[in-house]
């Protein structure tokens, strides 16, 4: 019995079920929770263009913002996946200045020479409302809540951290809020 518990419980991973109208994660995956999170995140987000307008948001208010934080959603995880796997060129797709770009590669280089990050989750996403008058052609920000879980070398000591990540949107689309760090000391 013990053995055929064990094989249904594999069977249901990753599932999701209805239940009296509810619909509910059965050992959820980590994607299934993350989107879910995600998917939660979002309609709560709608709230506050109800409560701004004093009326009820129009569908293609609803449908413009739940387009934004996919959006944005879809940029971080993208983001991070290529930091977790060290690809700096393709993590540096998301410094929207070209300048900055290359200082990026070199710095998230140097970091992956001895610190692994074995995951990296986004768990929240926080979108402010769109700017009337930009400032550096910034017409919305936004903050990205990451859970990170690495180790550095040679210790191989695990540990997990969860940090806050400023993202803006311009013309061209989501991009890292990130400043290059100070020069070295010789």
């Amino acid at each position: 019995m013990g053995a055929a518990a064990d094989s249904n419980d594999e069977n249901q991973k990753g599932e999701l079920a209805c239940h009296g109208g509810r619909i509910v994660a059965r050992r959820a995956s980590g994607y299934a929770v993350g989107m879910l999170r995600f998917l939660l995140t979002a309609m709560l987000a709608l709230a506050p263009l109800h409560a701004q307008a004093g009326k009820k948001p129009s569908k293609q208010d609803v449908r413009k913002e739940q387009k934004e934080y996919a959006e944005l959603g879809k940029r971080a995880g993208l983001y991070w996946r290529s930091v977790r796997w060290g690809d700096a060129t393709a993590a540096s797709a998301f410094i929207e200045n070209p300048n900055d770009q290359l200082v990026f590669q070199h710095w998230l280089g140097d970091q992956a020479k001895d610190h692994k990050i074995t995951e990296a989750k986004v768990l929240r996403v926080e979108v402010s409302k769109e700017t009337v008058k930009p400032k550096n052609g910034r017409i919305r920000t936004a903050v990205i809540t990451v859970s990170i879980e690495g180790f550095k070398e040679p210790e191989g000591i695990v540990k997990q951290q969860t940090l806050r990540q400023p993202w803006y949107r311009s013309a061209s689309g989501w991009f890292v809020d990130w400043t290059p760090p100070p020069p070295a000391k010789p």
